[in-house]
């Protein structure tokens, strides 16, 4: 019988962590167990962990704070299952998530790694409403589909809800590379396909995302995949494919572009990195020559005239002026 271990990878959401720790204790599921790993919270981490009365339950504390993606990493690492799951510290999962995709490995040895579908939930407690996404049960992506789907329609893979064949992961010397930045659960995936595993996706709803202003990916969704497109195309595999998509290019240096122009008239963030950014997007991207004369005529005038261009914004948004 193959063995389970899940991650909980967490820092200073002691406010969180509880109800992910439950969801994941009142899994249907049973033989498993969870270790939360601490990237040294200075909050009530550890309290709350050492709340719970379950011989699953295990705690990891790292002396000093490694950074969010090497925690994850330090999980593979001490890792020792058959599969494993990296969970989030605030989300929650479904009572069926790891039988769903435990049964799933166990009769598709192709696949290296499953994942299931999310929801989100919000501080008020509703659940916004979830509706298959394709046609089927599942979907396994093999050769470069998952590669084709992310720069297309989309893969519908959820990084918290994802079971790992932990071999394949230690075997290959798999890790979420920092220098790919958040993003780089993605790019694992990639790598797990082109090494000629299958990932597979499950058509069900198994975890719930909650929703809240300090989430990483809600503050920084354009430049963690900003970050991603630079580092593909400087890949001597990725690079080439990537560039072929011109058409997507052209659409993402749009809406992109314009992420970016609107974040330096609000004021968002340094505005030489929002420029690397811009930079880094039109080499990866390249964009048509009309939106990029349009973002730089919008950030001269950004720089030139800050209040009447935030004016001009917020007049555009029917914000108040």
């Amino acid at each position: 019988m193959s063995s389970l271990e899940v991650f909980i990878l967490t820092y200073n959401r002691a406010a969180f962590l509880r109800e992910s720790i439950t969801s994941v204790l009142a899994s249907s599921y049973k033989d498993f167990t969870l270790t939360v790993v601490d990237n040294c919270s200075t909050d009530d981490t550890e309290t709350v962990v050492k709340s719970f009365d379950d011989p699953r339950l295990k705690y990891v504390k790292h002396p000093e704070n490694i950074g969010g993606i090497n925690n994850i990493n330090s999980a593979i690492k001490m890792s020792t299952g058959d599969y494993i799951v990296l969970f989030h510290d605030d989300d929650k999962m479904s009572p069926d998530m790891l039988e769903e995709e435990y049964n799933f490995l166990e009769s598709h040895p192709e696949v290296a790694c499953v994942s299931g579908m999310t929801t989100d939930f919000h501080e008020d407690g509703s659940v916004d409403e979830w509706n298959p996404a394709f046609e089927g049960e599942y979907r396994i992506y093999t050769g470069h589909e998952l590669f084709d789907a992310y720069f297309g329609a989309g893969t519908y893979t959820v990084c918290p809800s994802i079971m790992y064949r932990r071999q394949i992961l230690h075997d290959h010397n798999l890790i979420f590379n920092p220098e790919v930045g958040p993003c780089c659960d993605i790019k694992l995936l990639m790598d797990i396909e082109h090494l000629g595993y299958g990932v597979a996706v499950l058509n069900k709803c198994l975890m719930f995302t909650r929703r809240h202003g300090a989430q990483d990916s809600t503050m920084n969704y354009v430049p963690m995949h900003i970050e991603l497109f630079d580092y593909l195309n400087k890949d001597a595999y990725y690079g080439p494919m990537l560039r072929e998509k011109t058409e997507w290019g052209n659409a993402k240096y749009h809406d992109f572009s314009k992420a970016l122009a609107s974040m330096e008239i609000r004021g968002i963030k340094d505005r030489d990195k929002l420029r690397s950014y811009e930079k880094s997007l039109r080499m990866s991207c390249k964009g048509k020559f009309t939106d990029r004369c349009k973002y730089s005529v919008t950030v001269f005038a950004a720089k030139c005239f800050p209040g009447l261009m935030k004016k001009m914004y917020n007049r555009y948004k029917g914000g108040a002026v």
